[in-house]
């Protein structure tokens, strides 16, 4: 039966779980628009850019960013990506939505998804002066939502040359040769004895007719 999912068609004395789960389908439909018009242009300007992953950060409306150019902060936040929306900042803010949103990243192949809240620099409050007269610079930090993915498609293997000695193919001595075979292939090496070998082997020399007269005695019997 085709019944729509609402609160005109389903009657549940558990009106907790039945909020629940239609805040999921909600949620699923609010993310899906999010991502085409929020988050997907930031991918693509990733991409453009040789990267393969983003980071983006979820700030407020009202949320202001002032960097000093000279003292930046040492967190490596300039690789992140800042979308401005109060919006999407709520809707991170519950983790049943940050779930919906994970499971609707992962239908579309991404990898690497994380989501979470974290701290954020937005402007400078001071500079302290550390023995020895290295600066350290204490900026102001927002607790705001990141989404963070990747689209690589081999992060599984190694990102390092391997380099794998490789046996020479000009072999002359016929002993090593013959250590590289394995055992299953030695029986090549010694074969069973052939007619033309029997011909060398020793032969005692013939008494009286015998090879004459085949019916004849052996003389040493």
């Amino acid at each position: 039966l085709c019944i729509s999912f609402e609160y005109s068609t389903i009657k549940c004395r558990d009106l907790s779980a039945l909020m629940h789960e239609l805040s999921n389908d909600g949620a699923r439909r609010q993310f899906e628009f999010y991502l085409e018009e929020m988050i997907l242009p930031l991918m693509v300007a990733s991409a453009q850019s040789g990267e393969r992953e983003c980071h983006i950060v979820v700030l407020t409306d009202d949320d202001v960013v002032d960097w000093d150019e000279e003292y930046p902060p040492q967190m490596g936040e300039e690789y992140s990506q800042i979308i401005y929306s109060t919006k999407l900042y709520r809707f991170f803010k519950y983790i049943e939505n940050r779930d919906v949103a994970k499971s609707v990243l992962k239908e579309r192949g991404l990898k690497k998804i994380r989501l979470g809240i974290e701290g954020y620099p937005t402007y400078k409050e001071k500079v302290k002066k550390r023995p020895g007269g290295r600066p350290e610079v204490i900026y102001n930090y927002v607790q705001r939502p990141f989404i963070r993915m990747s689209w690589e498609k081999e992060e599984g293997k190694s990102r390092h040359v391997d380099f794998q000695c490789v046996k020479s193919k000009s072999i002359t001595n016929l002993a090593a040769a013959a250590a590289d075979i394995p055992q299953d292939q030695l029986v090549v090496m010694h074969p069973t004895p052939q007619v033309d070998e029997l011909d060398i082997l020793p032969i005692h020399p013939p008494s009286g007719n015998s090879d004459l007269d085949p019916d004849a005695q052996n003389p040493m019997l």
